[in-house]
């Protein structure tokens, strides 16, 4: 069936490129050093081009729509506010609260939105998914810094954290492709088919075989309870919620993948290192990404297939 092959499409080679970077790390093709420059020069880099490149070729009068930008925002505050009411009751290191916490409402959505909605909707008609990215990272990063200074006392000032989110490669990607929108300042073709569009391309290969890269399994005993509940609420509950709302509000075609995609993705890459900045439980946030990253692959296409054959993509 289409559903089920444009699906595949879509997850097949993230996983492939996951594995990869696992199959690197244990020949020590890859190092840690090495897998860390590499995360930090997609994040930086190529993370950034692509947001621009997607924002500034997007007709943002069509493409552009409220409704998916508040689900996906008002999604995150209420999913945020649940498991905060929940976690603290059965979870009491105060190093591990604030790591649960953000393993359920923060999504890798800046690595896979993209790349996934292309697969699935063709690279032309995809800018309200990069918008969706800048409403994420914002939020992602003020809530983490709250839940993390309530729990382990690292203090972040609010001119600090909003000079950081303003810093953010993906929002300054993000705001210079607007920006180049707007202003209808035309890049010539061969800058953008020549360089820009083959820097972005390398965006996803290389943060995917990067998180391969990074897997540690050895904690996976010790965190087996927090790790089932972490996983069933990220990849199953949150999807589970979100999706049908979208649905039931009408979200549909492209804003629906855009919604889908933040939904169902895995926990965020970059929840490891808050959690070593901030003082969490740095075990236990590597382990949630880890597990989250290799289920996601199985959930999110199960929830492309069941999507694509009830209400369409």
């Amino acid at each position: 069936m289409d559903v089920i092959r444009i699906s595949a499409i879509a997850i097949t080679p993230l996983f492939v490129f996951m594995m990869l970077g696992y199959y690197f790390k244990k020949k020590n093709y890859l190092s840690p050093s090495s897998t860390k420059q590499i995360n930090i020069l997609v994040f930086r880099y190529f993370l950034s081009i692509m947001c621009a490149e997607t924002i500034y070729k997007a007709n943002l009068k069509e493409d552009v729509e409220l409704l998916p930008l508040l689900v996906v925002a008002i999604g995150i505050i209420c999913i945020f506010l649940i498991s905060w009411l929940i976690i603290p009751r059965f979870v009491k290191d105060k190093t591990q609260i604030p790591v649960m916490i953000q393993g359920i409402y923060k999504s890798n959505y800046a690595i896979l939105g993209i790349p996934i909605a292309q697969s699935i909707c063709g690279a032309d008609n995809i800018g309200i998914v990069s918008v969706i990215a800048v409403i994420l990272v914002p939020l992602n990063n003020c809530i983490s810094a709250f839940i993390f200074e309530k729990y382990t006392g690292n203090a972040t000032s609010v001119p600090k954290l909003l000079l950081n989110i303003i810093k953010n490669p993906l929002v300054v990607g993000s705001l210079l492709g607007l920006l180049l929108n707007v202003t209808g300042v035309k890049i010539p073709s061969w800058i953008m088919t020549g360089i820009v569009a083959k820097l972005s391309a390398l965006a996803t290969p290389l943060s995917m075989i990067a998180l391969g890269a990074s897997f540690e399994f050895s904690q996976i005993g010790k965190y087996k309870t927090m790790l089932t509940w972490a996983v069933i609420a990220k990849l199953l509950i949150v999807p589970g919620i979100i999706i049908p709302v979208a649905i039931m509000l009408g979200i549909r075609s492209v804003a629906l993948v855009g919604v889908m995609i933040y939904a169902a993705a895995p926990n965020a890459v970059n929840s490891y290192s808050t959690a070593v900045a901030m003082g969490g439980d740095a075990d236990l946030a590597n382990e949630i990404v880890v597990m989250t990253s290799l289920l996601s692959m199985l959930t999110m296409f199960g929830w492309f297939v069941l999507i694509g054959l009830t209400v369409g993509f």
